[in-house]
């Protein structure tokens, strides 16, 4: 029996990827965003587009997830696995940020999130069995300028599922984190600028970085690595994460110098 699986964020980026590589590997796929037509062309040029079935929502609005996480159960009459992907970037100064857009980014890349495990817990606990998945970043690691909301939602959110982790010790539901780097979307395109508005520019960083195909096939494995709860998916700037652990300082100095060169 083919298994089910959720995906969040489904219309674009590594949403869209693993709602591909899912489908073709066999899975009955659920494709969420805000995008009807979006995730429309996603499923349509799917190799397999008889097995996914689209659920546009706004999975911003937290008080609306009880209905819509019921509704989409019911679609295969239960989930095995959960993709949490759906999210927000950011791009502006803190002294420049409206606290409205701050609370925004919180509420699409944590309190959403959090909801919608709140809710998926008891009905995988009695289904038997089920795994979430939730996309962080490697962000979420250490401060960068004009990222303070993105860092610290999805800082937030990779210590509060590593509690959940070992609450979750002995049940036969499962919690883990997908960390990428950089990875080629439009993600800084569509970051919220200071007054909200969209940044409308391709980060350097992500032009260079890791296809989305790549990423998913990588998720795709780690979901079957039963005993790893983290895993970060990057290329050479995963290093950042090692100097900033243990020379902070050194890491500093790099990070400045480079914003220094780009400028």
């Amino acid at each position: 029996m083919n298994r089910v699986v959720w995906i969040t964020g489904g219309s674009s980026g590594i949403g869209a990827a693993l709602v591909k590589k899912y489908s073709d590997s066999g899975y009955y796929v659920i494709a969420t965003a805000r995008s009807k037509v979006q995730l429309e062309k996603i499923a349509s040029s799917s190799n397999y587009p008889e097995n996914i079935k689209i659920f546009p929502a706004d999975l911003e609005k937290v008080n609306e997830l009880s209905k819509i996480i019921q509704s989409v159960w019911n679609i295969f009459d239960g989930i095995d696995l959960v993709i949490l992907n759906a999210g927000v970037g950011q791009w502006g100064k803190v002294k420049d940020t409206e606290m409205s857009i701050e609370r925004k980014i919180f509420e699409l890349n944590f309190w959403s999130p959090v909801q919608s495990i709140k809710l998926l817990i008891p009905k995988m606990e009695n289904k038997g069995s089920g795994t979430i998945i939730c996309v962080g970043s490697i962000a979420s690691q250490f401060g960068q300028a004009k990222l303070a909301a993105y860092s610290a939602s999805k800082s937030a959110l990779t210590l509060y599922l590593e509690s959940l982790k070992e609450e979750l010790r002995y049940s036969k539901v499962k919690v883990k984190l997908a960390s990428p780097g950089n990875i080629k979307t439009s993600i800084m395109k569509s970051a919220l600028t200071h007054n909200g508005k969209k940044l409308n520019k391709v980060g350097r960083a992500q032009e260079k970085g890791m296809t989305t195909q790549k990423l998913a096939k990588k998720i795709f494995k780690f979901e079957k690595q039963e005993k790893k709860f983290h895993k970060f998916f990057t290329g050479i700037e995963g290093l950042a994460v090692l100097l900033h652990k243990f020379s902070p300082k050194l890491f500093y100095w790099i990070y400045r110098n480079l914003l220094r060169r780009k400028k």
